[in-house]
């Protein structure tokens, strides 16, 4: 089925999203609502105590819409609006491996100094949460952890073509050309795409209403396992789960460009804005890009087993943290 049999009104939704929210409120809740289906109701009941001991500051703006049935769920987007209030997490959303580079356990830290990417984050939040005796840091650690390892599986938060993750590549979407603001960054652009506006499309023509019904959508048609082993969030095990999100970066993101995108030096890993790097964005906005429906049809499956497998690892990790 063609995916962008989206109405105009859709698009008006989609056009509207923030660019910096790795999955959107649509794809960390389905994340979530997925690893739930994996925990027994103990275990569930332990993370939401957690939760509860921790609550989220009322003043805190929220990007996302409230999820007043689920606590779990409505976590999975704090990490994004807690980092307007805390700008030394921002780098803790991603990790900045070049397009053309393997990402291995031996250069990891290369790109991650000081444990201060997506890969070392999750490591450290894993252990703030199961050693810590204060309540409010651990609820913030467990927070911290329902948003990265959703944020690890979306591909340009772990790959970079010297554009700032895609963020820096203007992009055609939906016959809506791109458009710079104030701040000199593009909209629509190609992180954007993948963070929320093809599955934003593809819910809208599936019909499904919300991120439980996503969540639905995927268990039924990619069976999730019957149960999941418990799992450490070692450097090692994340770096793993990094590398395959790289993988996908190089070749369903930018390898299957409908206007052939070439590799950037490596040298231009961290921009400051998308003015650096010989004006990549205006380099970029000249290729005249544009997701036509073959690329479109060729991500979303992608992007599907991707929130599969942020759902499973999560679970896997929830079960060691509340054993």
């Amino acid at each position: 089925m063609n995916v962008r049999l989206a109405s105009a009104v859709v698009l008006v939704l989609i056009v509207g999203c923030n660019d910096a929210h790795a999955w959107g409120c649509e794809g960390h809740r389905a994340v979530v609502f997925i690893a739930e289906r994996l925990l027994s109701p103990a275990t569930v009941a332990k993370v939401k105590a957690t939760l509860a001991a921790a609550p989220i500051d009322p003043q805190l703006r929220r990007f996302c819409d409230p999820v007043p049935d689920d606590s779990i769920a409505d976590s999975a987007t704090w990490a994004d609006d807690y980092r307007d209030v805390d700008a030394t997490t921002f780098g803790w959303h991603f990790i900045n491996v070049p397009r053309t580079v393997a990402l291995t356990a031996s250069n990891e830290h290369q790109y991650c100094p000081n444990r201060a990417c997506v890969v070392g984050a999750i490591a450290v939040q894993f252990q703030v949460l199961t050693t810590s005796a204060d309540p409010m840091l651990k609820g913030k650690a467990l927070r911290f952890l329902l948003h990265f390892l959703g944020d690890l599986h979306q591909p340009l938060h772990t790959t970079t073509n010297g554009d700032r993750g895609g963020n820096c590549v203007p992009v055609t979407y939906h016959d809506r050309a791109p458009e710079q603001n104030e701040r000199g960054d593009w909209s629509p652009n190609l992180h954007a795409v993948w963070d929320s506006n093809m599955i934003r499309t593809f819910m809208s023509a599936r019909r499904l209403s919300d991120a439980r019904a996503l969540a639905s959508h995927i268990a039924a048609t990619r069976p999730l396992p019957m149960s999941v082993a418990k799992v450490t969030p070692t450097k090692d095990a994340v770096v793993r789960w990094a590398q395959q999100a790289h993988a996908i970066g190089q070749t369903a993101v930018y390898g299957r460009l409908p206007r052939p995108v070439p590799s950037e030096p490596a040298s231009a890993a961290i921009l400051s804005s998308c003015a650096d790097n010989h004006d990549v964005a205006g380099r970029m906005l000249a290729k005249r890009e544009a997701i036509d429906a073959r690329y479109e049809d060729a991500s979303i499956p992608v992007i599907l087993a991707q929130l599969r497998s942020a759902g499973v690892r999560l679970a896997a990790v929830l079960k060691a943290a509340f054993p």
